[in-house]
């Protein structure tokens, strides 16, 4: 929608907290100062046909959390690791039945990674949006990281043990994890152990 004439009045862009080193540009010419976790304003004369282009980069990152584990983070999305499943009907009649899922793949891992340089050992690979992008084989983003097994970290009651103390000691060889969105997990292990160097 364009102003029939010039107009001025403000314009107000949410930075998330995330996205530093955002960019914005009025009518191909850059704003300066955007801060993550902030409002930027904008205020000028508007013309008609005026665009705002606002760039967030997106850089891997880590967050500490409990037991000093690590949780891998791209733009707004946070990452689980991708986890084969098995769907079991416990009771009911679909569409309602009650369902049990169980792993069928490895999830006690560590990952190798320098929490202060995640993109010099994740590798990033953006696809194509699919048909059920909340589902592990439609995940438009995944990821590829260093990580080891820890055997001792073991299913309690059908769901993951403690978590291991980190750094975590092991000498299990390096494996290649493949990481998706949250939000396309249904199995999902999401913090981590950090491994030691």
């Amino acid at each position: 929608m364009y102003p029939e004439s010039p107009a001025t009045f403000p314009l107000h862009l949410r930075i998330p907290q995330w996205a530093e080193n955002a960019r914005i540009a009025v009518a191909g010419v850059a704003t300066p100062g955007p801060k993550p976790g902030a409002f930027h304003k904008i205020e000028r004369e508007w013309q008609a046909g005026d665009v705002v282009d606002i760039t967030f980069p997106m850089p891997l990152r880590t967050e500490r959390h409990h037991r000093d584990s690590l949780v891998l983070l791209r733009g707004p999305m946070v990452f689980s690791l991708r986890i084969g499943e098995d769907w079991r009907k416990i009771k009911g009649d679909e569409p309602h039945a009650d369902w049990e899922v169980h792993p069928t793949s490895p999830w006690n891992y560590a990952l190798a990674i320098d929490p202060a340089n995640p993109a010099a050992s994740v590798k990033v690979e953006e696809r194509p949006l699919g048909d059920y992008p909340f589902s592990p084989d439609g995940a438009p983003v995944i990821l590829a990281a260093p990580g080891r097994r820890l055997p001792e970290w073991k299913l309690i009651a059908g769901s993951a043990g403690p978590l291991p103390q980190s750094p975590a000691k092991r000498a299990e060889p390096v494996e290649t994890l493949t990481l998706i969105p949250y939000g396309s997990a249904k199995l999902r292990v999401t913090v981590f152990p950090q491994l030691a160097k």
